[in-house]
């Protein structure tokens, strides 16, 4: 599909942002404009560098917009608005600030031009990596495209949803999600921020901030863990191994910490990948029985 028909939206915050670099060159061949809304409050923006120097940055086809943050609807209804009037109507890519694609973009990108008309939705999966690059706790499905229309609105603070939205189509690829590979510190501020827009659960202090530690940050994840065994995105490779030796510490104490496994934690484990590999088989079967050859 030619990338003239689709517009990418992303939001970003005062935190810098790891990922970033790796996110926008993974789009790049995928979308004409990217349409960026910075709710860091600060002008230069924690970011910019990232965005100066991404490939979608030096070829001017960035759309920097920077409001308050009230929410993420908020957020991602300003990247609509602020779509130019000639892409408002076709399909909008949506990705965060940690999820990093690969191949699969644009496998799914070339699917969309044969979708039917009442399909506004194309779907598929992201992996969740929790402490570390080396594990990953659950395959998840999550929204990719959109088609753009007028009525078309996020809402929700915490956890937004796009309405309306009727038919949609549900591709088994996966994709690769950092949001839980940071700092223990990283960990506990996004558990705050999401408890300051209203959603339940824990809320830490400073001093919890200060002194939080990999098995308090993650520790709750421990029996569900997988070891992943493939590779990372192309675009993310750098950052990968960049933040390794970074984070090397953290990173080394989680692997010990998910290392540490009983027999029956084993056998868990090994049926939670058997039911997801299970999961992305049928969805193979289901979109080649439709589709035909997709990949």
């Amino acid at each position: 599909m030619p990338r003239n028909e689709i517009v990418a939206h992303l939001i970003i915050g005062r935190r810098r942002e790891p990922y970033l670099a790796a996110v926008l060159e993974s789009i790049a061949d995928a979308c004409a404009v990217a349409v960026i809304n910075d709710n860091g409050g600060s002008i230069p923006g924690a970011n910019d560098d990232f965005l100066q120097s991404s490939r979608l940055g030096k070829d001017g086809r960035l759309i920097i917009i920077r409001t308050p943050f009230d929410g993420f609807a908020s957020a991602r209804n300003a990247c609509i608005d602020a779509t130019p009037a000639e892409l408002r109507g076709v399909w909008t890519l949506f990705v965060d600030a940690d999820e990093v694609h690969g191949g699969e973009l644009a496998a799914m990108a070339r699917l969309l031009p044969s979708l039917p008309v009442d399909v506004d939705a194309v779907e598929g999966y992201s992996r969740h990596f929790v402490g570390s690059f080396s594990w990953w706790v659950s395959v998840e499905r999550r929204l990719c495209f959109f088609r753009g229309r007028d009525d078309r609105r996020w809402f929700g603070r915490v956890h937004e949803r796009l309405e309306p939205l009727g038919r949609r189509v549900i591709l088994p690829f996966v994709w690769a999600h950092y949001g839980h590979v940071v700092t223990p510190r990283m960990e506990w501020e996004k558990s705050r921020l999401y408890s300051s827009l209203g959603q339940p659960g824990f809320a830490p202090t400073d001093e919890e901030l200060a002194s939080v530690d990999a098995a308090q940050a993650w520790g709750r994840f421990r029996t569900d863990v997988m070891r992943f065994d493939g590779q990372h995105p192309p675009a993310a490779r750098p950052i990968v191994d960049a933040l390794r030796i970074e984070w090397a510490p953290t990173l080394a104490a989680v692997d010990v910490m998910f290392s540490q496994v009983t027999p029956f934690e084993r056998l868990r484990r090994g049926v939670r990948r058997a039911n997801y590999a299970r999961l992305i088989a049928l969805r193979k079967l289901e979109a080649g029985a439709r589709w035909g050859r997709i990949a």
